[in-house]
């Protein structure tokens, strides 16, 4: 379906809506999932009639300026701010913004784990929250400072990571597949054995990466072997285990930080990537396309949260709430090609940021969302970051 008959899409959406949510209802005992809604991605409306304008005021966007600290250290993502929005921030609200990467939630997790870490805002993927949360390493949000948290799609509040949200707001959202270059594949790869095979992958040999990432890399694994991302079971991840080192000769390395920047210099022809950071790599190389395979891939959501010992706890609320405007949050997608969770944001977004994902193969429809699994973590998913350690170490 194209975009440009949205009425047409939106009434898909809406049907596909209701569909799940009646799926969704009346199963006893079972345990509280992410609203499958969330799976639908975003589609240009016209603005609501309380929709924010583009030139809305923007006078109380920075809270209590007297509470504010002169700094704000973010842990965040690669290539997933764009950062003019703290340049904005500074100019109006007087609160410079510092900015750390990390390479996956793994390292996100140990870093708050040592302690003192100094981070006033941090961006784990929803498993992580869990995580986090369990291990006292989070601060409660102080709702009154985050007005514009009633933008947000009221079905991605209350996912199973957060129930009430005590912790975390949605930041994007996306999904994981595989990204590739048209002109080394004329005919889209379709499934996961373009990365796993080893006589596939050595086909680009040296010019194909991995995200450096246990849950995806080894999840990714698990479902071209038909099992769960979430599989822990000791056969399974052995036979993970073993996929990965075959392939691991025929690889560019393991790239998290940068796989934007080398598909779009095409220094690699396919990549398991984050839907997002593919359609910036398209945005620079029209070559660049990406798929969801047909075993299936993964979906996410990304959230603010504050560190139980964050020095600057209230400049962050103010952060944000600044991040959850209108017009910021449609920056911020605008700059990411993630989808958005804020409702306010969506109909300012920018008629290019649709045309990319749909010609790009980002957008989910209801096809894909059967084939979308969320990373979980329970008390077996220790085995995990032992078939990592036994990869890595070779």
């Amino acid at each position: 379906m194209k975009l440009s008959d949205r009425s047409s899409l939106r009434l898909l959406l809406v049907s596909l809506f209701v569909v799940l949510i009646l799926a969704g209802c009346g199963a006893p005992g079972a345990v509280s999932e992410p609203p499958a809604s969330a799976a639908v991605a975003p589609t240009p409306a016209p603005a609501a009639a309380d929709a924010p304008a583009a030139d809305a005021p923007t006078a109380d966007r920075c809270g209590d300026p007297s509470q504010l600290s002169d700094v704000l250290r973010f842990f965040n993502w690669a290539d997933y701010m764009d950062e003019e929005i703290f340049a904005q921030f500074e100019a109006e609200c007087g609160v410079k913004v510092t900015q750390d990467i990390f390479a996956s939630n793994e390292d996100l997790i140990a870093k708050l784990q040592a302690g003192n870490a100094g981070y006033d805002l941090v961006i784990p993927s929803d498993y992580a929250v869990q995580i986090l949360i369990n291990a006292n390493l989070l601060r409660p949000l102080e709702m009154a400072n985050i007005p514009n948290a009633a933008n947000v799609d009221p079905n991605l509040m209350g996912m199973y990571y957060d129930p009430e949200n005590t912790y975390s707001l949605p930041y994007q959202w996306g999904t994981t597949g595989i990204a590739y270059n048209t002109t080394a594949y004329p005919v889209a790869p379709d499934s996961w054995a373009a990365l796993f095979d080893p006589a596939q992958v050595c086909e680009q040999k040296g010019f194909a990466s991995m995200l450096d990432d246990e849950r995806e890399s080894i999840g990714a694994v698990l479902k071209f072997l038909g099992f769960s991302y979430n599989d822990s079971d000791p056969d399974h991840q052995a036979q993970a285990r073993d996929l990965l080192l075959g392939q691991k000769e025929c690889l560019a390395g393991y790239n998290s930080e940068n796989y934007i920047q080398s598909l779009s210099a095409e220094e690699v022809m396919i990549a398991h990537a984050w839907s997002g950071g593919t359609a910036q790599a398209r945005g620079e190389n029209p070559n660049v396309a990406y798929v969801i395979p047909k075993e299936g891939g993964a979906i996410w959501m990304d959230n603010m949260t504050i560190p139980v010992d964050a020095p600057n706890a209230y400049t962050a609320e103010i952060f944000i709430n600044y991040l959850l405007d209108a017009q910021i949050g449609a920056q911020l997608s605008n700059y990411t090609y993630y989808f958005t969770p804020n409702l306010a944001a969506q109909s300012l977004l920018d008629p290019d940021y649709y045309a990319l994902l749909e010609s790009g193969g980002m957008l989910v429809d209801e096809a894909i969302l059967a084939r979308l699994e969320w990373i979980k973590r329970d008390d077996k998913s220790i085995v995990f970051s032992d078939t990592w350690t036994a990869v890595k170490a070779r």
